[in-house]
């Protein structure tokens, strides 16, 4: 079993890929909150990277959290915070300490933002913004019809197969977090536009591969963030009524506006739940927030007391 500091945290990374199905990026952010803690161990302890487990103690943790709480966020000591906690349940789970001494340290308080979302309106001006003369338009106007009409996940959709959609007719296959996996209906604009970009892009090196760069290799996160920033550049040169051309968003609102726009048009949380992959219904409860402004705007133009 293991023993030292090092052994306790590479076997959690370990548990959390094969048991927990943790993303690369998930286990990533564990690894670097964790190792920033041993060092901190070692510079201000003297315990070093392979040292018992059992010399770590309460004051350590506070020590840790005390230094976090100057130099950084809340919301990034939250993080590193939640982290520790996480690992070191893994460990009063497997017998090795008797007792989470993070339980005893409260975590900063953090502003929950609201995610930020498009307007219909401005969704429609974004469809209209890729030059379909290209292929890499045709792709463009695919993502965005799937980003917004499937509501993925960036990482879900540059990590589409045509495989996902071959599948079952009408309906595409996602791979979310965890690995998990849920099965979505394909509006017909998207599935037309994914069929339009299909026939006249590259053939990839790689033919099970759905979005391509313009080099032919798979599409990344990173590039889908730059065609949606592009996109929205054009399309406010295109509908400058309707979109800021100095707005900075990722191209996680699309997600945001799927749900949004669902919950608008009386869909129920949990059809959205299921939808968006979430786990709990907690995550999706927070686009009833996003709500309020649309229910001032009917109060006011209805309620016979608004007008006074």
């Amino acid at each position: 079993m293991p023993a030292t500091v090092k052994d306790w945290i590479h076997a959690f990374l370990e548990y959390g890929i094969n048991e927990k199905n943790w993303s690369p990026e998930t286990r990533r952010a564990y690894e670097t909150d964790l190792l920033q803690f041993a060092e901190h161990l070692r510079v201000e302890f003297e315990i070093q990277y392979g040292s018992e487990l059992s010399q770590i103690q309460a004051i350590h943790f506070r020590s840790f959290t005390g230094g976090l709480m100057q130099q950084n966020e809340n919301i990034s000591v939250a993080r590193k915070m939640s982290a520790l906690r996480t690992f070191f349940k893994y460990l009063k789970r497997k017998g090795v300490v008797e007792r989470n001494w993070l339980a005893l340290i409260p975590s900063p308080k953090t502003e929950q933002k609201l995610p930020e979302f498009f307007k219909i309106e401005e969704i429609l001006e974004l469809l209209r913004a890729p030059d379909l003369s290209s292929w890499t338009g045709s792709r463009d106007l695919a993502l965005i019809e799937l980003m917004y009409g499937c509501g993925l996940r960036v990482s879900e959709v540059a990590g589409l197969t045509r495989e996902a959609f071959e599948s079952k007719a009408g309906w595409v296959r996602v791979t979310g977090k965890g690995r998990k996996e849920r099965w979505l209906p394909l509006p017909g604009p998207a599935r037309k536009a994914l069929e339009d970009y299909l026939s006249v892009r590259p053939e990839p090196r790689d033919p099970s591969l759905v979005f391509l760069g313009y080099r032919g290799t798979p599409l990344t996160s990173r590039g889908i963030a730059y065609i949606l920033a592009r996109l929205l550049l054009r399309a406010a040169t295109l509908s400058p009524e309707w979109i800021d051309e100095n707005r900075q968003i990722s191209p996680h609102a699309l997600r945001h506006s799927f749900a949004t726009h669902l919950l608008s048009a009386g869909a129920d949380l949990r059809s959205i739940q299921e939808l968006l992959g979430h786990s709990r219904l907690s995550t999706t409860q927070r686009y009833t927030h996003l709500n309020l402004g649309e229910i001032q705007d009917s109060y006011l133009k209805a309620h016979p007391l608004s007008k006074k």
